[in-house]
């Protein structure tokens, strides 16, 4: 099976699907990435490992150390500009990943769903731009094709607001109900691989520490996805 992540930034991947993609790979099966930008908006690190003028170059090393770590064979970058996703037109954002579901062909795609993950403009875009893209993909799909959202139960955002770890900086999170999750991964076998992929983010280790905090919950051993649309191929 060849499935493809589309994320905004480099570590989405990893905060969001780490331990799935480790699984998927372990399986023996294929996984490509797109990643829209450079994260040369992001961070440079507490204290500081690089340079604003820098940044887009270290974080792209990062990534592809993880790379290494979770079996992605390889990266799309798309060469937009972190933080304006929202400002570039979205026939060209949907342009861009439709050529390279075209070229690959994959069985499954994954994105963030509505919120982002975070609210963030730049991944709440790619998610919009991304299911639009595969909607296009679908109907000329020879093969059963899926999408799927990565999704945080609004359960595990309850107990994150109770012991201080909610993540707010781009807004409120609501979360998605159990009843509507369809797939729930157990990733306890590879949440190692997650964790040490995430810590290659140097460049956001203030995100990485605030992870760290959270994984003694038990949700942290799953990651949670809805399928969105497949055909009937």
């Amino acid at each position: 099976m060849k499935i493809i992540f589309v994320f905004a930034h480099p570590d989405d991947e990893s905060f969001s699907s780490g331990g799935t993609i480790a699984k998927f790979t372990k399986e023996g099966n294929t996984v490509k990435l797109i990643t829209a930008t450079r994260g040369e908006a992001g961070q440079v690190g507490n204290p500081p490992i690089t340079t604003k003028e820098d940044l887009g170059k270290t974080r792209e090393e990062e990534l592809r150390k993880v790379t290494k770590i979770l079996g992605i064979s390889k990266i799309y970058f798309l060469d937009l500009k972190d933080g304006t996703l929202s400002k570039i037109p979205k026939k060209l954002l949907i342009d861009k990943i439709y050529s390279i579901l075209q070229l690959e062909k994959p069985d499954v795609v994954v994105t963030f769903n509505k919120e982002g993950g975070s609210r963030h403009p730049d991944h709440m875009r790619i998610s919009l731009c991304a299911t639009e893209t595969f909607e296009k993909y679908l109907r000329r799909a020879k093969k059963h094709v899926r999408l799927y959202h990565n999704e945080i139960p609004k359960t595990l955002l309850k107990k994150l607001s109770q012991d201080g770890t909610n993540y707010k900086a781009f807004g409120k999170i609501m979360g998605t109900d159990l009843s509507q999750i369809t797939t729930v991964v157990d990733i306890s076998e590879t949440l190692d691989l997650k964790i040490k992929a995430i810590k290659c983010h140097k460049t956001q280790n203030q995100d990485v520490k605030r992870f760290l905090k959270r994984s003694n919950h038990k949700e942290f051993s799953f990651e949670f996805f809805s399928l969105i649309k497949e055909n009937s191929i």
